[in-house]
């Protein structure tokens, strides 16, 4: 039976630090080393690769067999689960650091747009560009669905709020 690949990161981590508390005071990147990274990224590949591990048929097809890719692959998943998962960080939750800035990343005329605003430094450019970003964001932009709100359920107070 495979694990799921944060109990695989956990398990990891706690095979190769023993005396580790889940949860501590101690945050689990302030003791790690590259040393200790590798061992842990050695420990998920031998585990993937054994098929101990969940993993996507697609990603078992791109990356079981290639080294390199599994390499990326294991150290980028290591690297989320060590910043993301309360239980390495004294039960904090991560918060991102510029949400929303992989927006539009997956579109072309995004992408040219800010490769474009990097050739320049003229204020009235920038903020020329800045606004066609926007605008090509906002088209871009999935639909948000439509709010129901169930008057009925509302306090007389605020019945009248609902347009």
């Amino acid at each position: 039976m495979s694990i799921s690949q944060k109990q695989a990161v956990t398990n990891a981590v706690l095979s190769t630090f023993p005396d580790y508390e889940l949860n501590g005071e101690v945050t689990l990147s302030s003791i790690l080393t590259s040393d200790t990274k590798s061992e842990l990224r050695t420990i998920l590949v031998e585990g993937f690769e054994a098929g101990e591990i969940v993993m996507s048929e697609q990603a078992q097809v791109k990356y079981i067999g290639n080294p390199v890719g599994m390499a990326k692959y294991v150290s980028g998943l290591l690297d989320n689960w060590v910043r993301k998962n309360p239980e390495f960080n004294s039960g904090s939750k991560y918060i991102t650091k510029n949400p929303g800035s992989r927006a539009g990343s997956g579109d072309d005329q995004v992408r040219a747009m800010r490769a474009l605003k990097k050739t320049t430094t003229d204020v009235a450019v920038l903020a020329e560009i800045d606004k066609e970003i926007a605008s090509r964001l906002a088209i871009i932009k999935p639909a948000s669905a439509p709010v129901v709100i169930d008057v009925d359920q509302l306090p007389e107070s605020l019945k009248h709020l609902v347009k």
